[in-house]
């Protein structure tokens, strides 16, 4: 008997990373026992396992870019870091100003921009390998400079207490060089690994997932569901600001989502500043909530936005055919 997984996954927007991600999510919430069985089951299960195969998946990827498009790759992840960047610093200093530190709605302005100046990189990884070309993945080396408390510590007026993690740009970037390299040496290298790229995207989505945990919704509340909500449609500046230099905009949406590492941005900067510790714990768990939330809504509306436009060019040419 046959049963039509693939087809399946198909029809559900993003489904490839969302089902995979959602059932890991289930799974660390009610069983992560199972996580912990050891051996090859841990090791390809556990959200210990997403970096490894991310990072592969980052290898195959970047086989697929031709040293003649760098410079775009480069253009594109300008243009989704400024327009992440400039949504979400400005709710966030908006509500600062405004509503001074406690917030709105039970959300602070630390947790507002801990979770709005990032996004999931191997989300938004999976989603430009699915809707856009080599040159929007290739932007997520770029993007990548938005991982960890930076932007968040810019936002605050708190830059000088904190610095760009080089580093951590740096681990991106090689697997990402090195596969540009052997591919663009060779063309037959390229095609083979260009054909296994899909097929790790659901390898790193379920290890992502088990990284995550209902309760973290729950413990949040109301505040960290609309957080999550509202982080899931700040790629739309992203989306302008692409669409301004002429670029096919659609994956700047793929940049509404909070990453999985922003988490830990409330606790990084109450270290920095210590007259926010007492909301840290709040917006902690407001952060993981919006983690999830996004990591979800994100892919539904990349795919709504991409079927629109698409529709909107069709009967454009139909319109210019029939004149």
């Amino acid at each position: 008997m046959q049963i039509p997984i693939k087809k399946t996954l198909d029809k559900i927007p993003g489904g490839m990373m969302v089902v995979p991600l959602f059932l890991g999510v289930l799974v660390n919430t009610f069983c992560p026992q199972v996580l912990k069985i050891g051996g090859f089951t841990t090791a390809l299960f556990s959200s210990a396992a997403s970096s490894t195969i991310l990072a592969c998946f980052m290898f195959l990827i970047g086989s697929q870019i031709n040293f003649k498009l760098a410079p775009k790759a480069l253009k594109k992840g300008a243009l989704l870091i400024t327009g992440k960047f400039i949504v979400g610093a400005g709710i966030g200093i908006f509500v600062g100003k405004v509503f001074g530190p406690a917030g709105v709605l039970g959300l602070s302005p630390l947790a507002i921009l801990a979770a709005l100046t990032n996004c999931n990189g191997g989300l938004y990884a999976s989603l430009a390998s699915q809707y856009g070309d080599e040159t929007d993945v290739g932007a997520y080396a770029l993007l990548s400079l938005k991982d960890g408390p930076f932007f968040t510590l810019v936002a605050l007026g708190a830059s000088g207490l904190a610095q760009v993690p080089f580093m951590a740009l740096v681990g991106v970037l090689v697997p990402i060089i090195i596969g540009m390299i052997l591919g663009n040496i060779d063309s037959d290298m390229r095609k083979f690994l260009g054909s296994s790229k899909m097929l790790l995207i659901p390898f790193f989505s379920f290890p992502l997932g088990a990284g995550m945990n209902l309760g973290t919704i729950i413990n949040a509340g109301g505040p960290g569901i609309l957080l999550g909500i509202i982080a899931s449609f700040t790629g739309i500046g992203a989306f302008v600001l692409l669409k301004i230099f002429k670029e096919e905009p659609i994956i700047g949406l793929a940049t509404g989502s909070t990453a999985g590492n922003a988490v830990a941005t409330p606790a990084v900067v109450a270290a920095a500043d210590p007259s926010i510790v007492a909301i840290a714990a709040i917006a902690t768990a407001q952060v993981a909530a919006a983690c999830v939330i996004s990591a979800i809504l994100c892919p539904f509306i990349v795919s709504f936005v991409f079927k629109m436009l698409q529709k909107n060019k069709v009967k454009k040419l139909n319109s210019e055919a029939t004149a």
